[in-house]
C-alpha cells in the first residue's frame, strides 16, 4: 500500500512541470488570444470590447475572404503532389541499387531553408529567368510570361512550389508504409490472378490508409497556414497574402492586435474543423 502511494506521488510529482507548462504555454495563450479577439486593442491603453466586429468584418469583407481563397491554390496543387508520390512509392517499392540515393535527392528540397527555396524560385519565375529561357529555347517563346506579376497566375505560380518542395516528403512517408506491407500478400494476389491495379486498391491503399490519412491532413493544415514562400517571395503584393501574413501584417505593421487576434482564432477554428472531418471520414473507411 504505501509503495502504491508512493509511486502515485513519483508519478504526480514528474506531471506537474509538464502541466504547468502546458496551461501556461498553450491553453492560457489561447484563452487570452480568445478574449482579444472581441477587442479593438491595439498594442497600448486599455483594450475596447467591440463584439464580434472583428470577426463580422472577417467574414463579409472581400479584402479577407480572399485570404481564405488564396489557401485553396495550396489545397489544389496537394492533389496532384499526393497522387504522384503515391505512385513513385508504388513503382519504386522494392530493392533496386541507388535507391538509397534516389530516396536522399528526393528529399533535399523539403531540408531546404524557406529563404533558399524562394530565392531558387524567384531566379526560376523571373522575367528573364529559368521558366522563360527554358520555354524559349524549346520554341515555346509564346508561353513566356511574367509569371509573378499576373494577377491571375501568380498564385498558383507560388502554390506549384509546394509540390517541388514536399513530393519527397510525401514520397518517403507512402515509401515507408509500403515496406512494412506483408509479401505475402501480394504473392498471394498474384497466384490469384490480380492485376496491378488490383493489388493497389485491395491491398496497398488499406494497408497504409493512415499514412495516406496523415498526408491529406498535412497538406489541409499547411495550405491554410502557408506563409513564409509567398511572404519572402512577394510580401503579400499583388493579391498573394496569405491569412498568416495578414496576421503579422495586422499585428506587427499595423498594430491591429485584437484583429490579428481574430483571424488567428478563425484559422484555428479552420484547422481544427478540417482534422474533425477528415477524422470522421477515416473512422467511416474503417468501419
Amino acid at each position: 500500500m504505501k509503495q502504491t502511494k508512493s509511486s502515485r506521488i513519483m508519478i504526480a510529482a514528474f506531471l506537474v512541470l509538464p502541466i504547468i507548462h502546458l496551461l501556461v504555454f498553450s491553453y492560457v495563450p489561447i484563452i487570452s488570444n480568445v478574449i482579444l479577439s472581441f477587442t479593438n486593442y491595439r498594442g497600448t491603453g486599455t483594450p475596447r470590447f467591440i463584439g464580434w466586429s472583428n470577426y463580422k468584418r472577417l467574414l463579409t469583407d472581400p479584402q479577407y475572404t480572399l485570404l481564405f481563397k488564396n489557401c485553396l491554390w495550396y489545397m489544389l496543387v496537394a492533389i496532384p503532389q499526393l497522387v504522384f508520390a503515391f505512385a513513385l512509392s508504388i513503382f519504386v517499392n522494392g530493392k533496386f541499387r541507388g535507391l538509397g540515393l534516389f530516396k536522399g535527392i528526393l528529399i533535399i528540397p523539403y531540408l531546404l531553408n524557406g529563404v533558399i527555396v524562394s530565392t531558387i524560385f524567384i531566379i526560376f519565375f523571373n522575367n528573364s529567368g529559368t521558366l522563360n529561357t527554358i520555354l524559349n529555347s524549346i520554341g515555346l517563346g509564346a508561353l513566356s510570361h511574367q509569371w509573378l506579376q499576373d494577377l491571375k497566375l501568380v498564385n498558383p505560380a507560388i502554390a506549384s512550389i509546394s509540390i517541388w518542395r514536399y513530393f519527397g516528403q510525401n514520397f518517403i512517408m507512402f515509401f515507408g508504409a509500403l515496406q512494412t506491407v506483408p509479401a505475402e500478400l501480394y504473392e498471394a494476389a498474384a497466384v490469384d490472378g490480380c492485376s496491378k491495379w488490383q493489388e493497389i486498391k485491395y491491398i496497398s491503399v488499406p494497408e497504409i490508409k493512415n499514412v495516406l490519412f496523415i498526408n491529406i491532413l498535412l497538406s489541409i493544415s499547411g495550405s491554410i497556414q502557408v506563409f513564409e514562400i509567398p511572404y519572402i517571395m512577394m510580401n503579400g503584393s499583388n493579391g498573394t497574402t496569405t491569412p498568416v501574413i495578414q496576421i503579422q501584417q495586422s499585428a506587427f505593421a499595423d498594430n491591429r492586435l485584437g484583429f490579428a487576434a481574430a483571424l488567428s482564432i478563425l484559422v484555428f477554428v479552420v484547422v481544427v474543423i478540417s482534422v474533425g472531418l477528415q477524422s470522421i471520414f477515416n473512422k467511416k473507411a474503417e468501419d
